[in-house]
């Protein structure tokens, strides 16, 4: 954990990560040569391109004075994205397992900034940004399960 952080550079270091899984996808569309691999990483993209544009546009100003989080997670960004795990020929089953893995991650750091906030509309902002988490989750799941 790292002790006192500011929530501003906290958004910021997550929107990098989510930027960072962007480029995952851009790469692994480009690079997978199994078609069935392709096509979910095609679809799980565009997803992502959505929630991604709500996530930077999200003003910490309208959620009161951007302050200090407590015990902030120290995620390290080689311990939360699958870059280097996914292979040229992945079946969609082991993509889908890497991405649930990264989803999760993220969702447990929105979870305990949201943990450690004391102003309501901050711990609300980060509370949503778990409910965001949790939605790509369950899209990531539905895909996965064939639909």
């Amino acid at each position: 954990m790292i002790a006192f952080k500011s929530l501003s550079e906290i958004l910021e270091t997550t929107v990098g990560w989510e930027n960072k899984l962007k480029d995952f996808y851009d790469v692994a569309e480009y690079a997978l040569q199994n078609p069935q691999s392709k096509q979910t990483v095609q679809a799980l993209r565009e997803r992502h391109m959505n929630k991604l544009e709500i996530l930077r546009g999200v003003d910490l100003s309208s959620h009161g004075k951007t302050g200090w989080v407590r015990y902030a997670p120290g995620y390290r960004e080689e311990d939360l994205i699958p870059i280097g795990k996914i292979r040229r020929d992945s079946m969609p089953e082991e993509i889908y397992e890497h991405l649930l893995d990264y989803e999760s991650k993220l969702k447990n750091v929105y979870a305990s900034v949201a943990a450690n906030l004391v102003s309501r509309d901050q711990k609300e902002l980060f509370e949503s940004l778990v409910l965001f988490k949790e939605e790509q989750i369950a899209e990531i799941r539905h895909l996965a399960a064939g639909g």
